[in-house]
């Protein structure tokens, strides 16, 4: 009996013992840009997301953070850009601050060190924690027609995106990740300023869709627009717009990535003006 109660110890004892050693490994992580879509015809909105990868084998007590993105200057279209912090979802000695253009590079970072009795711990549920809601405003009337190209700098070339974690009362800097993208632009576009002359809500295009599909419409005046897709038992499963917009015609992306194939429903209200479509995804 007391060689099977020793037994028993040294395995509790080694399991415990190869956790710990599991959550010393460096957290991996990747950051993403969500959200992006036009706000007007010369602003743009998009979220800065970080995703803890390997929640398995480590923690990530986040601490510092500084994020660069390359984007393509042209986008201003002659006008002065300007680079503003909207949101976050990290406690507010946490956040990142003066937010900053150097050419092609948007800039912003965690400028002071946070206390340590609150910080925050990045999820591992994606798209992750929201480090920032951003918003880019260019002076010119409109943003030039052409692609925004935004994409992480992850070094080694300074500056970088750089992030640190707070491990055993110190300060420690660990590797960002991030995919490449190409050609990026805004989900939801404002297509021309041109004011309609009635409210429309357009067949999407294509139709059927695999997995992403374009709905446009028209607004003849200045309202709260809000714009869903829902699935066949009448679930909203996308919210694509819910503010204020100016008159124009708009165009919005869905990605059905993740959902069955089947009928889906979009649905726009603006004002007392509502209409509901109906649009396919193949897979």
């Amino acid at each position: 009996m007391k060689n099977f109660k020793s037994k028993l110890f040294l395995a509790v004892l080694a399991t415990l013992i190869t956790f710990n050693f599991a959550l010393s490994n460096d957290p991996a992580s990747k950051l993403s840009i969500e959200n992006l879509k036009n706000t007007s015809a010369n602003s743009l909105e998009f979220d800065i997301y970080l995703l803890h990868t390997n929640p398995s084998e480590s923690k990530f007590v986040y601490m510092l953070g500084q994020y660069l993105i390359n984007f393509n200057s042209d986008i201003a279209n002659g006008g002065e850009l300007t680079y503003s912090i909207i949101g976050s979802g990290l406690p507010e000695a946490s956040q990142p601050t003066k937010p900053s253009i150097d050419k092609n590079i948007l800039r912003i970072a965690v400028n002071s060190i946070p206390p340590t009795d609150n910080l925050p711990e990045i999820s591992s549920k994606a798209p992750g924690t929201l480090i920032a809601k951003v918003r880019l405003t260019t002076s010119a009337k409109s943003f030039a027609d052409v692609p925004l190209n935004l994409n992480f700098r992850l070094g080694p070339e300074n500056p970088y995106t750089k992030l640190s974690i707070f491990e055993d009362g110190k300060i420690r800097e660990v590797p960002a990740n991030a995919e490449l993208t190409e050609d990026n632009n805004p989900a939801g576009n404002l297509v021309s300023s041109a004011v309609p002359a009635e409210y429309a809500l357009l067949q999407n295009y294509p139709n059927p869709f695999n997995p992403e599909t374009k709905i446009n419409f028209d607004l003849p005046s200045s309202s709260d627009v809000k714009l869903s897709v829902y699935d066949i038992t009448g679930k909203e499963i996308a919210l694509l717009v819910n503010e204020k917009l100016e008159p124009g015609t708009y165009s919005f992306k869905w990605n059905g990535t993740g959902f069955a194939s089947g009928m889906y429903f979009y649905r726009i209200q603006s004002g007392d003006f509502v209409q509901t479509r109906k649009m396919v995804l193949i897979k």
